[in-house]
């Protein structure tokens, strides 16, 4: 039994619900990216006022640079994070005027100017920090030169800035997949309620009842329905078929076993050893038709379409056909019939189950043998188009009179053959195979006044 899938529902809710969180967190990503760009110029307005508060106080005092650090620049940098602060101010060259004398180097890759300060991030003895630089001018009558500012402050406030900001998000986020996912799951029930109304009307259905599905469902569904309502309209022509197949078939087994039943009793109560003989050879005829009559009926349901069918091998019609008009040809000459073969084929392959086929020309040719009278002729012909090979079995008997032609196909249709042990299934058997190959059959006259049918399968 196979293991029963995740309900439309579920696959339908996780599908969306799974969107929604990865859309979420691309959302958190860019907040976060987003968040450390506010966090950065927000505190690093502070850090470029401190550095220019700083560079305000640096003099020319004789032929050197004084710096008098006003120390309300570095509480500009206080905060609740208590970050550390550090400062630095050298002269043009390098040369270390005051502060921290090993702050890290402005990177390679960026360059100052008086004109715009620089941001940079760093690493100082094992902690992030951001640092602001600023390059100002100075001149005295004496001296003139550059020299740098450099404030930098531990990155904690930043940090936890941050988090504040992307927790608040991420509750935010957390409450509207809650409340989407309860939107989703009611949305996606009510969605499906005609689909639970279709199932709990198909399950109060009687086995027997195979009327078409009326109920009203969405358009994405409807196709389902219509081929819900074409396989069940098969099904019931199936078992109407069956039914009328397995009525008639009950029919013509009744009348030979009900003959074979009577016969038996009366040969048990006769004397006389004529009469007994005469019964036994009755009893033998109809055991006779009653034998073909079953194997008939199971050739016929073995022949019955069956689209899954994956049996079919490659069939050298030739070959098959000569080899079966052989092995009839004593059964024609017991009825001094003429029986013959002729191929005017290029020995076409065609895909197949062999015994079948093989069966639906026997019934013809057994059919031809049965109902010509002695001196006929039959031929078993072997012809091709572009697309068909075509099997003829051809007789000059009796023929089929014209009104009965449309009907001979018919299970238990027997035509003017009346006579014979023959049930009316040999032509039915054909056909179904024939069908089975996706090929066709047709009856004609013979230019030989009898009878020609055509089998025409498709070529491999």
């Amino acid at each position: 039994m196979r293991r029963a899938q995740a309900s439309i529902r579920t696959r339908l809710f996780l599908w969306l619900i799974g969107v929604l969180i990865l859309l979420s967190m691309l959302m958190l990503f860019e907040l976060q990216t987003r968040a450390r760009i506010v966090a950065n110029e927000s505190y690093d307005r502070v850090l470029l006022g401190s550095a220019l508060a700083i560079s305000s106080r640096v003099f020319i005092v004789g032929d050197e640079l004084d710096v008098d650090i006003p120390y309300v620049a570095l509480e500009m940098l206080s905060s609740e994070a208590q970050d550390r602060v550090f400062y630095q101010v050298t002269a043009a060259g390098g040369q270390f005027l005051t502060g921290y004398d090993d702050l890290p180097p402005i990177p390679p890759n960026i360059k100052i100017n008086s004109e715009q300060p620089v941001f940079y991030d760093a690493v100082y003895h094992g902690e992030k920090i951001r640092i602001g630089a600023v390059n100002r001018y100075v001149a005295s009558p004496r001296l003139s030169t550059r020299f740098t500012v450099k404030v930098a402050e531990t990155t904690d406030a930043r940090s936890a800035l941050i988090q504040e900001m992307l927790a608040g998000a991420v509750v935010r986020q957390l409450a509207l997949i809650f409340v989407a996912g309860l939107i989703l799951w009611f949305g996606v029930s009510w969605g499906l309620k005609p689909l639970l109304r279709l199932q709990a009307a198909l399950q109060r259905r009687s086995p027997k009842d195979l009327r078409p599905i009326e109920h009203k469902v969405p358009a994405e569904v409807q196709q389902l329905v219509d081929a819900i309502n074409d396989l069940m309209a098969r099904l019931s022509q199936n078992i109407e078929t069956t039914h009328r197949f397995t009525s008639n078939a009950a029919h013509q087994l009744r009348t030979p076993l009900a003959a074979i039943q009577m016969q038996t009793e009366l040969a048990l109560k006769t004397s006389s050893q004529e009469d007994l003989q005469n019964r036994l050879e009755f009893l033998r005829q109809s055991t006779r038709q009653s034998t073909r009559l079953v194997n008939q009926l199971l050739s016929l349901a073995k022949a019955t379409p069956d689209e899954t069918a994956t049996d079919f091998e490659e069939i050298n019609l030739v070959a098959l056909c000569q080899s079966l008009t052989s092995k009839l040809v004593p059964a024609a000459l017991d009825k001094k019939i003429d029986l013959g073969f002729e191929d005017q084929s290029d020995a076409p392959i065609i895909l197949g189950h062999q015994d079948l086929v093989e069966e639906a020309v026997k019934n013809l040719v057994e059919n031809a043998i049965a109902y010509c009278p002695e001196g006929s002729e039959i031929t078993v012909r072997i012809k091709q188009n572009d697309t068909d090979a075509i099997i003829e079995v051809e007789d000059t008997g009796l023929g089929i009179f014209e009104d009965q032609q449309e009907k001979i196909f018919e299970r238990f249709n027997r035509g003017n053959r009346s006579d014979g042990d023959g049930c009316g299934l040999g032509l039915p058997i054909v056909k179904e195979i024939i069908e089975r190959h996706k090929g066709n059959i047709v009856l004609t006259k013979s230019s030989k006044k009898g009878t020609l049918f055509a089998l025409f399968l498709p070529i491999a």
